[in-house]
């Protein structure tokens, strides 16, 4: 009735010692890699940001002061594309009219029109060396119309005649 139990003969397994420790110096490199990548990723959209911040600013506060005064540190906002004849951004048909015309058209439409204030700052991200070194711009651009500065028919006058004849200053 009771039968005897055979005990069928263990398995000798393969010795497995060690191999945690041989897939962790595997692994180390990769996640090394990974944790860089992300640390750059990080550092270059925190760059991108603070250059997108700074430049909105300084766009902005340039525009709000009727595009006369730039704030310190703000060199690269500039008005219009013509800063000399005081052109703001026409739609195209306007742009060829003006130029047909001259200076004494961009001063006229520019004083009907409006300036914009625009610009555009650059800033270096370093890339780690892991990823191969050199470096990254983060650029920024930005562009708003000026506050108008209440101006009279005899000021516009004026622009033109300045424009026409250049004796003013």
């Amino acid at each position: 009735m009771n039968a005897p139990t055979t005990r069928q003969p263990r398995r000798r397994r393969a010795p497995r010692r060690g191999a945690a420790y041989a897939e962790t110096v595997v692994m180390i490199p990769f996640f090394v890699a990974v944790l860089s990548c992300m640390m750059f990723v990080h550092k270059a959209w925190s760059a991108k940001l603070y250059t997108m911040q700074a430049n909105r600013h300084c766009v902005v506060s340039y525009a709000f002061e009727a595009c006369q005064r730039a704030l310190p540190g703000c060199s690269q906002v500039q008005v219009g594309a013509d800063t000399a004849a005081g052109a703001g951004e026409r739609p195209g048909a306007l742009n060829s009219l003006a130029n047909m015309l001259g200076g004494a058209g961009s001063a006229l439409l520019g004083g009907f029109f409006g300036q914009t204030a625009s610009g555009r700052l650059t800033r270096p991200v370093n890339r780690p060396t892991l990823l191969g070194g050199g470096s990254l711009n983060a650029l920024a651009g930005n562009s708003m119309a000026c506050n108008t500065v209440r101006s009279t028919p005899a000021d516009v006058a004026r622009q033109l005649f300045c424009a026409v004849i250049p004796v003013c200053r």
